[in-house]
């Protein structure tokens, strides 16, 4: 593996000079420049990011922390954001956590270590402001995690509101929100809580069925979907609390011979990619992950710069009607 050392011998220059231009510290003539990088090329060399930015005080890595890289909420979370990142000239360190607090605590003690830009933390994590030690800034998604960070999420509220006012316009009698687990501290709580009072006000019966934390981490819903559908057989209208569960609805329904949408309605969450490729495609309240994605990124980068950004940011969601109402 070539080193610094190797570079500035086939150059003729000290390794200070090769420092100098790789750091963008003191002049370095563009002759000079020119040799550097041919040489870097035919040795095929690689500067270590993380030992420059331990040296300038500075980093161009950007973490993300999420709770899991399979889930396909996350999948889209990840993608937007590394575009966002890279688009602006960072890079991506992607650090998944598996609900696991020591190790969220870790991943943050490795990126303060290496100097990284900012932190943007995706998690389900309770207190996890306690045990975060890190001078770089930090913003959450869909999540508000202490007065002193700033969060962005969707208006959960409003897209609870929204699904119950969709499927009782569509003739539903009696509901169901399968939740995320609400006794969690979650912005996503009040996707139920705006449901439950559209469902109050219009005097329509309605129960919540709460999922846990360890089948959000698993995707498999089918023991709850499975009791609800025993328990409440006129229950006709059910709202989830993402289009995972959504989807795992639907196909309980059809192995129970449950015809969508005559005898059941069904709203999902998030607008993934999965609500077009199944079948019948999910009716969903769509949050703008991509431009949630991006107000982070930026975020982020007006940080590093000093600048002050608002602590509490809310972007707007809409019901896409397909055909499961």
């Amino acid at each position: 593996m070539s080193t610094l050392k190797d570079v500035a011998e086939i150059c003729g220059i000290t390794i200070t000079t090769v420092s100098r231009m790789l750091n963008n510290r003191g002049y370095v003539s563009e002759k000079t420049k020119k040799k550097i990088r041919q040489a870097m090329k035919e040795l095929n060399y690689q500067p270590n990011e993380f030992a420059r930015a331990l040296s300038l005080r500075k980093s161009s890595y950007i973490g993300l922390i999420v709770p899991s890289a399979s889930n396909m909420y996350f999948c889209k979370v990840i993608n937007s954001i590394e575009h966002y990142i890279s688009k602006n000239g960072y890079k991506l360190l992607l650090c998944t956590s598996n609900l696991e607090p020591e190790k969220e605590i870790e991943y943050f003690d490795m990126l303060g270590a290496n100097k990284a830009a900012g932190v943007i933390i995706a998690s389900h994590t309770q207190d996890i402001d306690k045990n975060i030690a890190i001078h770089a800034p930090v913003i959450s998604i869909d999540r508000i995690i202490s007065p002193h960070i700033p969060s962005i999420c969707s208006d959960n509220y409003q897209g609870g509101v929204l699904a119950a006012e969709h499927l009782i316009a569509k003739g539903c009698k009696k509901l169901a929100h399968i939740s995320g687990s609400t006794d969690l501290n979650m912005d996503a709580n009040k996707r139920y809580y705006g449901f439950k009072d559209v469902c109050e006000k219009a005097d329509v019966p309605h129960m919540v069925i709460d999922a846990t934390e360890e089948q959000f981490q698993s995707m498999h819903y089918e023991t709850i979907i499975n009791m609800l559908l025993e328990k409440s057989p006129d229950i006709d209208g059910i709202f989830t609390s993402n289009d995972i569960i959504a989807a795992q609805v639907i196909s309980i329904c059809n192995k129970r011979g449950i015809k969508i949408p005559e005898q059941i309605k069904i709203v999902g969450y998030d607008d993934i990619d999965l609500c077009t490729l199944f079948s019948p495609a999910i009716t969903t309240i769509r949050q703008s992950v991509d431009d949630i994605c991006q107000y982070a990124v930026e975020s982020i980068i007006s940080k590093t710069e000093n600048k002050t950004i608002p602590s509490r940011v809310t972007f707007p969601v809409t019901l896409v009607e397909r055909e499961t109402t």
